[in-house]
């Protein structure tokens, strides 16, 4: 792989692995920002060879853990907002049985 081509995926994998850590910690407006980044390395060319084959191969891998990661974070979501509304409607129960 050419040194710029090389140095454009091994960037793009590194960010990628910043985007897990982060999105382990939560912090999906990171894992967003990252991605921005990410992408100005990815739209470079790059050769077709084998290092750039592994280098695709573990950003793919990277992105699937991601959308696991995405979307536990989305069900999370969802339940603490069924739960919101669940006690809410309690709540407005409570205050009018008690009025």
């Amino acid at each position: 792989m050419s040194g710029a081509a090389d140095s454009a995926l091994q960037r793009a994998l590194t960010i990628s692995a910043q985007m897990l850590d982060a999105a382990d910690r939560d912090d999906w407006s990171r894992v967003a920002d990252l991605d921005v980044e990410r992408q100005t390395w990815m739209r470079q060319e790059h050769p077709a060879n084998k290092h750039s084959s592994d280098a695709l191969a573990a950003l793919h891998e990277h992105n699937r853990l991601l959308l696991e990661r995405a979307e536990l974070a989305h069900m999370k979501i969802e339940q603490q907002l069924g739960q919101h509304k669940y006690n809410h409607r309690a709540l407005n129960t409570y205050i009018a049985s008690a009025g």
